[in-house]
This record gives structure tokens, sequence and C-alpha cells, in this order.
């Protein structure tokens, strides 16, 4: 019966680790930074409204980590993906780095909006 038991949970243990944060797609593997993202920048999560000509914030995976993009339809304006730690990814349009991620970074959606 022990032994039984002892291979159940040890079965158990490696298909744990095998679903793990392995997976390249899985967006929860990502440091999740986001209520601290959104307070920082005054911002509340999205609802599905309009954003009209609020900022609203936009969620990437890139390379396993979050990056998000501030976004607003009425404002021409230069950004930059940032990690959780506002650190900018690249600093200019023609980066390599920047290009890479606009090539290759997963879209999320929009998770925040201006007050």
């Amino acid at each position: 019966m022990k032994t039984r038991i002892t291979t159940i949970l040890a079965f158990m243990f490696f298909l744990f680790l095998g679903v793990s944060c392995d997976k390249e797609d899985d967006v929860t593997c990502v440091q999740d930074c986001l209520e601290t993202y959104l307070e920082q920048n005054e911002m509340v999560p999205y609802q599905g409204e309009d954003p009209g000509c609020k900022f609203y914030l936009t969620l990437y995976e890139y390379k396993r980590k979050q990056y998000y993009v501030l976004g607003n339809h009425c404002a021409d304006m230069v950004v930059y993906p940032t990690d959780c730690n506002g650190n900018k990814l690249c600093e200019a349009a023609g980066d390599a780095t920047c290009a890479d991620f606009y090539e290759n970074a997963k879209y999320i959606g929009i998770v925040g909006i201006q007050k």
C-alpha cells in the first residue's frame, strides 16, 4: 500500500514539474505586477469600455516576461515597452530589440485605463 501511494505521489510530482513554467505560451509564468503598475500610473483595471481619449495600458508577453505599452487613440506619442520594474526594453524605434518585440511579442490586450 505504501509503495502504491509513493508511486502516485512521485507521478503527481513529475506531472507538476512537466506543466509548470516551462511552457512559453503560459502567461501565468511571468511576474505579475499588473496591480502595482496600474496604481503607479493612476489607472484602474480595464472593463471593456471605450477608451475614447483616455490613456490605456496594453499588456504583452515577450520572452516569458510582462511588458506594458501606454496607448492613447487621440495622442500621437512615442512609447516603448516597459517591464514590471519600469525599465524600458528599448530606447529607439530602429532598435533591433524593439523590432523583435513588435514582431514576436504576444499581445494580451488592454489591461488598464486612466481613472
